[in-house]
């Protein structure tokens, strides 16, 4: 897998010079875009950036509170290559003290091609001058021809955004996700509370964002301190940065930290997406061996038509329990 995407990452020649303002449209972030087109001002583009600002809060209507500024429902077909649709362990046997022990076939990973619909919606209130009230879900349900399996997702989740003058915001989220394969079911709830900031630094348009997480799993709970950097550079493209950092938990193998960098710019007049992500996991330990996990991804995304995104990713765990050591691979097709 990271034999061919490391090429893409040279950059042709023929992919388009983004200037600041076409990156930051790239970036994926509102906030970001409106800064950019109200630093640069490019022509045709005033609607656009009073549209993005009206959402954002920062302009009145005269509508009373609370008011619904937009709201966006869709629903599409899902193709995917899942390795793991049933949320099994990779491996087939377990050492331990010299004598091997075979995981259950019912156990086992199994993976294949998945068929499935996807829907989300997303909803967003001015509940006072500045103030906004940002409400999103999702739905995705897959099913295996190949395995007879079948596989649910969902998530929801609510954001109160103040605006605090100027380019600075602060964000207090939470959500609930739900997942179900053939073999468990998860449960997360969250809540945060994050600030941000927009600045122009080094020719750049910049916007930073520090906050603070509670997570509740059903059989623990964890705080993280996460860190993100999106930017928007000339003759490069849109450019993220995210780091976690999560407390310790005892008995449970959790996340403890998580960075991920991505680039974003037009290439053939598409968006094209590159990232490489890691993460590691520790703190459980299985027959008395004390387990942690790394995990490695490589992945590309781009747009094939205007409606239509090809995601294909690699990732690859390690981990001091051989039995958890995993190569995946991952093909999405997306319409919008």
């Amino acid at each position: 897998m990271a034999a061919c995407l490391l090429p893409c990452l040279a950059l042709p020649a023929w992919a388009q010079q983004p200037d600041r303002t076409e990156a930051a449209l790239l970036s994926g972030s509102p906030r970001l875009a409106a800064f950019a087109l109200m630093r640069d001002r490019p022509a045709g583009q005033a609607p656009l950036l009073a549209r993005l600002l009206h959402q954002e809060g920062m302009l009145r209507d005269g509508r009373p509170a609370p008011a619904l500024l937009s709201r966006h429902l869709t629903a599409r077909p899902l193709l995917r290559w899942d390795d793991n649709i049933n949320g099994g362990i990779p491996g087939e046997t377990l050492t331990v003290g010299g004598i091997d022990l075979t995981v259950s076939p019912e156990s086992r990973a199994r993976g294949g091609l998945v068929l499935g619909l996807a829907a989300s919606g997303n909803a967003r209130y001015r509940l006072a001058p500045g103030r906004m009230l940002r409400l999103a879900g999702q739905a995705t349900a897959v099913y295996s021809p190949r395995h007879d399996l079948s596989r649910q997702d969902l998530g929801l989740g609510a954001c109160v955004a103040q605006h605090l003058g100027e380019w600075r915001f602060v964000d207090l989220c939470g959500g609930y996700a739900f997942g179900r394969t053939d073999l468990s079911n998860s449960h997360l709830a969250w809540t945060g509370l994050r600030g941000s900031g927009l600045f122009e630094m080094a020719g750049g348009l910049h916007e930073l964002s520090l906050g603070l997480r509670q997570t509740w799993r059903k059989d623990y709970r964890q705080a993280f301190a996460d860190l993100s950097l999106d930017s928007a550079l000339s003759g490069i493209g849109a450019v993220g940065l995210r780091l976690s950092a999560g407390e310790r938990v005892d008995g449970h193998n959790a996340i403890r930290y998580r960075a991920g960098l991505s680039l974003t710019r037009p290439i053939r007049k598409r968006p094209v997406t590159f990232g490489i992500g890691w993460q590691r996991e520790e703190g459980s330990t299985l027959f008395g061996t004390p387990r942690r996990d790394d995990i490695r991804t490589l992945g590309i995304e781009f747009g094939l038509t205007p409606k239509l995104t090809l995601l294909l990713a690699g990732q690859h765990r390690s981990s001091t329990v051989p039995m958890y050591d995993e190569n995946r691979i991952m093909l999405d097709m997306r319409w919008r």
